[in-house]
């Protein structure tokens, strides 16, 4: 039985961690926060939703829009905010799905072709190596969150979190949303009146 040579062996085994690296992704999703640092987060008790929501854009309340309000507000209240009418936090929120395609490239030995293609069956040689790209698809979702201060209509936190989308978020998309909610809210250092809570630094 002919062998395959160590290095194209090796050629397929970057290939294939670079894909399991991108599928372990899947589920911890990519965190990032800004936050207005002169914001009297100590001010802040309750919470409503703008009006209308991000996701609601076409004119009426999407599936989307319910899955986000009950996640934010579950985060929120555990915190110890107060859903009202008339709040001091507006809370709004947006979502992105886009496909795209990771690329990686590995050796791969290629011992005639070209020039050197009179060698062939005449002789071995040592192998020439060229890298040839490897593409995978998959789909990428944006979750942003935006904290606004009611009274002065300005932005005082976002929450922004992004990963890949597979086929059990897409089937389940009410958990997604709640991981991906809770995920980000990790990231806000507040609890109502600006107690300041101890979260995680990325």
């Amino acid at each position: 039985m002919r062998k395959m040579p160590l290095l194209k062996i090796l050629s397929q085994t970057v290939v294939l961690v670079s894909v399991l690296l991108l599928n372990a992704c899947v589920g911890t999703p990519e965190v990032r926060v800004n936050i207005d640092k002169s914001a009297d987060f100590s001010s802040y008790h309750t919470y409503g939703f703008v009006e209308p929501l991000g996701t609601d854009k076409a004119g009426y309340t999407t599936l989307v829009t319910n899955y986000l309000r009950e996640a934010v507000s579950t985060e929120l209240e555990r915190r110890d905010y107060v859903y009202s009418s008339n709040p001091d936090l507006l809370v709004n929120f947006y979502t992105r799905l886009e496909s795209r395609t990771f690329i990686s490239s590995a050796p791969t030995p290629v011992y005639y072709g070209g020039y050197y293609d009179y060698r062939h069956g005449v002789y071995a040689t040592y192998p020439r190596y060229i890298y040839r790209p490897h593409s995978y698809n998959y789909q990428e979702g944006t979750v942003n969150v935006d904290l606004v201060d009611a009274k002065k209509k300005q932005m005082v936190w976002e929450g922004v979190a992004v990963n890949e989308v597979d086929s059990q978020d897409l089937g389940n998309p009410q958990q997604a949303f709640n991981k991906v909610i809770a995920a980000i809210f990790v990231r806000y250092p507040y609890r109502a009146g600006g107690i300041e809570i101890k979260t995680e630094k990325k």
